[in-house]
């Protein structure tokens, strides 16, 4: 019992590097939000690693022992990932609008989904249709109607949105390691 209270006292002697760490982040969500092209090309080209790094691993595992089947599906999905990296590389900013996208049908399920819950419940019947309708428009908006310049700022601001929120919480973290700290 005692080493698990020397490892928090610990934890919480370092609280300042667990809030300078909060601040960074708060302070990239704001310039991910102020500047939405260069947050864009950012994640236009994280999304093209990603698309490498999942195609290389692909392409490891159809030569690992298994099936022809396993293989065929394999060698073809690392081949549409590796070609899939390439292409946001050479356009980082179609990549990113390509987010919007499959956030925008990713919406759009959720829509059916939720207006066919509603349907089905036996309470909060209006409610689930209500949202399920409003998440349609927002599907329908996203993936059709946007224009990839508005896509880019709506990309830039949810992912400023999303470092904004785990600064604060790793600040807030933070703050409460400092209380552990004290004997």
């Amino acid at each position: 019992m005692e080493t698990m209270r020397s490892a928090v006292r610990r934890a919480g002697r370092n609280w300042g590097w667990v809030l300078l760490y909060g601040l960074l982040l708060i302070v990239t969500g704001f310039f991910a939000m102020v500047d939405p092209v260069a947050t864009g090309l950012a994640v236009g080209i994280i999304l093209a690693i990603c698309f490498f790094v999942g195609g290389v691993g692909a392409l490891i595992a159809a030569f690992r022992d298994a099936g022809w089947q396993a293989k065929t599906v394999d060698v073809l999905f690392g081949i549409m990932s590796l070609l899939a990296g390439v292409i946001c590389l050479v356009n980082p900013f179609g990549g990113a609008t390509t987010l919007v996208w499959v956030i925008g049908i990713l919406f759009l399920i959720s829509g059916g989904y939720e207006i066919a819950a509603g349907f089905k419940a036996d309470s909060e019947k209006a409610w689930l249709i209500l949202l399920g309708i409003l998440d349609l428009f927002i599907g329908l908006y996203a993936t059709f109607l946007m224009p990839p310049d508005t896509a880019l700022v709506v990309l830039a601001t949810l992912v400023g949105i999303g470092f904004l929120f785990r600064g604060l919480l790793i600040s807030t973290l933070a703050f409460r390691l400092r209380g552990l700290a004290k004997p």
